[in-house]
């Protein structure tokens, strides 16, 4: 009896080893604005997989879709200085989803790059970044699970009006103090943006927003997030 119920206990380790691992996975399901949100398969770009990009030359990095022609996704229609809301989920979108594994914390990041580019060049700036929140101490991930998968961002006001492509990415650094192993969730949305006043944002290439070598990439979380460095380029603040 003894060697059986051992036997059991290693099958239901395997088990919730592997659980831990599926809900590592996370994707946009929801995007929209206050007025109401939309279903993926509408604004937001098709993606090819559900698991982590780990290499920083993967084409995946850029949102999980790479090869997707722009004309194959809707447009949302955007007011500059209005707020977009993404909505990420695992399983379903119900509030008992969680969203991303509790253990996956790490930073959220948002980008933006004229569709006519496809992501392709210099043509990424950083509209926004949350790290770690030292007063309630908590990663971006937390808030995003506490909101039930929900991060508001602002569109800035000072860029050109026109179509684009809002890049969004959480980052899960349970894994990061071994190089490679920081776990990249990129996904896209195609936006048209209205009401802007013109502005020129520096820009960036996606496969020199991060180095492997990054202290916000290679991270030890035993260090604490008080001492976390957000990677990639500073947010456009003209």
């Amino acid at each position: 009896m003894r060697h059986s119920l051992s036997g059991y206990s290693l099958v239901l380790a395997l088990v919730a080893t592997v659980l831990n691992v599926v809900t590592a996975h996370t994707n946009l399901y929801f995007v929209g604005t206050k007025d109401g949100m939309n279903p993926k398969g509408k604004y937001i770009r098709p993606y090819m997989r559900n698991g982590p990009i780990r290499d920083l030359n993967d084409p995946l990095l850029l949102c999980r879709s790479q090869g997707m022609a722009p004309e194959l996704t809707e447009i949302m229609p955007v007011v500059a200085g209005t707020e977009v809301i993404v909505e990420w989920h695992h399983f379903n979108a119900t509030k008992s989803d969680n969203v991303i594994s509790p253990s996956h914390r790490g930073p959220c990041l948002v980008y933006m790059a004229p569709l006519e580019s496809n992501g392709l060049g210099n043509s990424w700036f950083k509209i926004y970044e949350q790290g770690f929140n030292v007063e309630r101490n908590m990663w971006c991930t937390d808030i995003v699970r506490e909101n039930y998968g929900k991060l508001a961002v602002k569109i800035p006001t000072k860029i050109n009006n026109g179509e684009y492509i809002l890049r969004t990415e959480m980052i899960a650094l349970h894994n990061a103090r071994r190089p490679g192993e920081a776990q990249f969730y990129p996904n896209c949305v195609q936006i048209s943006v209205t009401g802007a006043t013109s502005g020129n944002p520096e820009m960036y290439s996606i496969d020199r927003l991060y180095s492997a070598t990054d202290p916000g990439v290679l991270f030890d979380k035993k260090k604490g997030g008080a001492s976390y460095v957000i990677p990639g380029p500073p947010v456009y603040s003209p």
